[in-house]
Order: structure tokens, then C-alpha cells, then sequence
């Protein structure tokens, strides 16, 4: 063959190759794969600033002015990301599965709960940030107000079944009952319903068994709260409460489809059932009072100054992992200002301390963002679902601290000491399945799921150049199957993260 014709065959050969990929990414690319935010370092609350508050070192606990230099710098974070209308914030990292704009939405979203908190606290309305004065309720208010109207170009689109929306409308409707006073009421009347409009799409939509009932439950409460006239869905709702309430096994657990028994019952279940009752104080006392109780009774064993045995998916939400002690402070109402209402203020508290300083001093924050692993960012570990914003959830026991918080009265309340800094335990939760040890001499809690084989121990697939090029050549995540890791070994250890961690 001559040299003429090799080159020919070449050509013909590129091009065809080009073709296919071309035809193969039409089928498979996410959109807005290409265009990657790039990380903006926080001027005015360092992430230094917050290291040096927060470093396991320091002889005393961190109070209510660090909690705040930590909101401060995340909220400088969103307002690094946001875009220029306000309704989205893109923050850099891998992108999910649902595309550049349900990934901005998370950014709005998932930190919204968080400035709605601190407005909510009585905490300045205003924080300086890099590009000048950020006024909070503004700007959340803006952002609303765009995304919720249809004739927007940055409408956050129609809420589908089993869609991104449904999830964040949770957040967004959390988030305006929190600031009713500072956000929804700062919203003019065709705004609010607009805002009301869109947020009762989720309460006709089909939505996955497990934690994903009670997104709707959240928006609906939150409406009613708010003064929006949602009766019609009221059998609707009962209807995924009753869904909800069949997943229930006893001690608080809830078994979460498809994934059995994980950290997603402290961080989302417990935690949405914690919103709920605040919004409808009498909703359901009988059954979620003595749930959390239990729950606590079992889950408080599980937090150390070591940070605590991570299993199971989205574990990139480490640092909500005190939500339920928070949430069960003052429960019952009759023992509150008892020594045993003050031991769990301050066990609670000293969770929070540990967990966000453990953490923090192990890579979970850069450049005003969450990262994505168990301590810095871990594609092996994030999920198809995820996004660069999803690990803003991990802000949930913020949320939960800064709205209980005023004048300080509570991140400056006194600390009382963990399970495991108290003394050696061994815990066995039938429920679940789990054994929960801790030894005091090495601050270490392990967990052991007893259905789970002895060996040999399944091994964590890294994110490696293989998945690298497919991903290259689909344009969408293309992450390794690590479920055997997070939820098939036999134990867990607070000092033996699974993924890539020093600790």
C-alpha cells in the first residue's frame, strides 16, 4: 500500500473514530460536563483561620465566635460560587450524574439551611466577604425569587418524579420557614406564590421508599407553617408518612431501600423528624420522642475525638454526624435545667466539637467548599449522584447548633466528656446488627456488623486512570462500585477510615 493511501486510511479512520465518539457522548454526556468551576480561596475568613480555631490542639473548646468564623467562611465560600443572578452556586469539583444546573442548585440549596440558621439566631443580617458586604436575606431572597419563576432563564425547572429538585426543595422550603422573618417575608406576594407553586410540585411527585419520603413531608409542613393552604395534599402526605413509618424497626432505626442500616438514619432521617416537629409541634410525639431517644442511646457511642467509624455511602456528610444529640437536647421538655438535660447539652456539644475539628484538620474543607471523601477529596468515594455542592449536607448539624443557638447560650454552654473518653464500652444495637466498642486509652470506637463475613475484607476500588478515560470519552462520571467496602465489611474503626485518609 502506498504511502498515499496509508494516509487516506488515516484520515477516514480519525474520522470515523470521531464520529463514534461524537455519536457515542450525544447518548451519554452530562450537561455542562466541560465547564469546571476553579477553586477561590475565602479572603476574608481564611481557611486558616478556621484550621487554627478548630485544631484538636487547642487546650480549650471551640465557642460560639469560631462556630461562627466556620459559617462565615462557608458562607464566603457561596458567595465566591454563586452565579451572577443569584439562584445557583457552582462550586468546583467532580460533577453528578444530573448536569452543571442540578448541581448548582445544590450549591444554593444545600447551604441556604445554614444562612437561614444564623438569620434565624439573631446573628448580623450582613457578612463581609471578599467582593464587599453580603447581605444574607437578600441574596437568598434574590435567588428564590429568580429560581421559582418559570419565565426566568435560570428557573430551577419543574420538580419531576424522583427528581434532583424534589431533594433540594426540602432544603429551599426548610430554609424559608427557618428566615420567615428575614427571607419569606422580605419575598413580595406574586414571588411568594410563585415560591409556594413551585415547592407544591414536590407534594405530587413520585419520590424513591426511604429517606426520600420525607422531602415532601418537609416542604409540606414548612408551606402549612408559613401560611400556604396545602390541604389538598394532606391524604398525599399521610400517605408517605405511613411509607415511612413501615420501614421503621425498632430502637430508631430505619431501614433505609436499598441499603439496609447506615449513618443516613442520624443525618437525614432524624434529622428531617427533628424539622418536622419543630414546624408541627404536635406531630407524631408518640412515636418520633421515644425513636430519637433510643436511637441517641446507641448512636452517642459512635462519636469520638478520633471522628468515628465511617461506613456506608455519602460519607462525605461526616460532619452531621452529632445531628441527633443535638436534636434530643432538652427531650423530654419535663428535664430540662436537670443534671442529665446538662450532661446531654454538653455531650452534644462535645460532639460537635470533635467531629468538626477532626475533620477539619483532615482535608474536609478547601477554598470555602465541603470536599468530597472521607477526609479531603476521594472520587472513589463519590457517588454518580453527587455533585461538587452534595457534601454541603454535612452542614446539617450547623444548621441544627445555630438555630438552637442564642447570645451564645448554647455553643458557649459547657462541654461534658464522650462515651469513650469516659471509659471502655461494649454496645450491642439488635436492631441493626452492630456492635459498638470503644477503648479510652486509644480514643478508638469501632463497629462491628455482625452479618457481615470475617474475611476476607472487600477492598476499596480506586478512582484511577481507567475511569479517568472512560470518563473522558462519555463525559459523565464513571466512578468505581465500592458498596462491598462501605457496607460489606465486617468492621469499622475510627482511626481505619476505609478511604484515602491519614489518621
Amino acid at each position: 500500500m502506498s504511502a498515499r493511501r496509508i494516509r487516506v486510511v488515516l484520515i477516514l479512520a480519525l474520522i470515523g473514530a470521531g464520529l463514534l465518539l461524537h455519536a457515542v457522548r450525544l447518548r451519554t454526556a452530562v450537561p455542562g460536563w466541560n465547564e469546571r468551576a476553579k477553586p477561590i480561596a475565602t479572603r476574608v475568613t481564611p481557611q486558616s483561620e478556621v484550621a487554627r480555631r478548630f485544631s484538636p490542639g487547642r487546650a480549650d473548646h471551640p465557642g460560639s465566635a469560631d462556630y461562627e468564623a466556620l459559617a462565615r467562611h462557608l458562607m464566603e465560600g457561596f458567595a465566591n460560587y454563586r452565579t451572577a443572578s443569584g439562584e445557583r452556586a457552582h462550586y468546583p469539583g467532580e460533577p453528578s450524574q444530573a448536569g452543571r444546573s442540578a448541581d448548582g442548585l445544590e450549591g444554593f440549596s444545600r447551604i441556604f439551611p445554614l444562612a437561614a440558621a444564623w438569620l434565624a439566631s439573631g446573628r448580623p443580617g450582613s457578612i463581609e466577604v471578599a467582593s464587599g458586604r453580603l447581605d444574607l436575606a437578600q441574596a437568598f431572597a434574590r435567588g428564590i425569587a429568580v429560581g421559582t419563576d418559570p419565565n426566568h432563564p435560570a428557573y430551577w425547572g419543574d420538580v419531576g418524579d424522583y427528581s434532583p429538585q424534589l431533594v433540594e426543595s426540602a432544603d429551599i422550603a426548610l430554609g424559608l420557614w427557618l428566615a420567615r422573618e428575614q427571607v419569606w417575608a422580605r419575598l413580595d406576594a406574586t414571588e411568594q406564590a410563585r415560591v409556594v407553586a413551585w415547592l407544591s410540585q414536590s407534594l405530587q411527585r413520585q419520590a424513591w421508599d426511604g429517606n426520600w419520603q420525607l422531602f415532601a413531608l418537609t416542604v409540606h409542613r414548612a408551606l402549612r407553617a408559613l401560611g400556604a393552604d396545602v390541604s389538598r395534599y394532606d391524604e398525599r402526605m399521610q400517605t408517605s408518612w405511613e411509607i415511612l413509618r413501615s420501614l421503621y424497626r425498632g430502637q430508631g432505626w430505619f431501614a433505609d431501600p436499598p441499603n439496609g442500616f447506615d449513618f443516613y438514619n442520624a443525618w437525614s432521617f432524624h434529622y428531617s423528624l427533628y424539622w418536622l416537629q419543630q414546624m408541627d409541634p404536635g406531630f407524631e410525639p408518640e412515636f418520633i420522642d421515644p425513636a430519637r431517644s433510643e436511637f441517641v442511646s446507641t448512636w452517642r457511642h459512635l462519636l469520638g475525638p478520633r471522628g468515628h467509624p465511617l461506613m456506608g455511602r455519602s460519607a462525605c456528610y461526616r460532619m452531621a454526624a452529632p445531628v441527633p444529640l443535638l436534636a434530643q437536647i432538652g427531650q423530654p421538655a419535663g428535664l430540662r435545667g436537670t443534671p442529665a438535660a446538662e450532661h446531654a447539652r454538653g455531650e452534644a456539644l462535645r460532639a460537635l466539637d470533635t467531629t468538626w475539628s477532626w475533620f477539619i484538620s483532615h482535608g474536609a474543607l478547601e477554598a470555602g467548599r465541603v470536599t468530597s471523601g472521607f477526609c479531603g477529596d476521594d472520587p472513589a468515594l463519590q457517588a454518580s449522584y453527587s455533585g461538587p455542592a452534595s457534601c454541603l449536607w454535612s452542614l446539617r448539624s450547623l444548621v441544627m447548633a445555630f438555630a438552637q443557638d442564642r447570645n451564645g447560650q448554647l455553643l458557649d454552654a459547657p462541654r461534658s466528656p464522650l462515651p469513650v473518653e469516659l471509659g471502655d464500652f461494649r454496645i450491642e444495637s439488635s436492631v441493626p446488627g452492630w456492635t459498638i466498642t470503644g477503648s479510652q486509652a486509644l480514643q478508638r470506637v469501632e463497629l462491628t456488623i455482625e452479618g457481615n463475613d470475617a474475611a476476607p475484607e472487600p477492598p476499596m476500588r480506586r478512582h484511577g486512570l481507567l475511569e479517568r478515560l472512560r470518563e473522558s470519552i462519555v463525559h459523565a462520571p464513571r466512578r468505581p462500585d465500592n458498596h462491598a467496602a462501605l457496607y460489606g465489611r465486617r468492621r469499622y474503626a475510627s482511626d481505619l477510615p476505609p478511604g484515602r485518609c491519614t489518621p
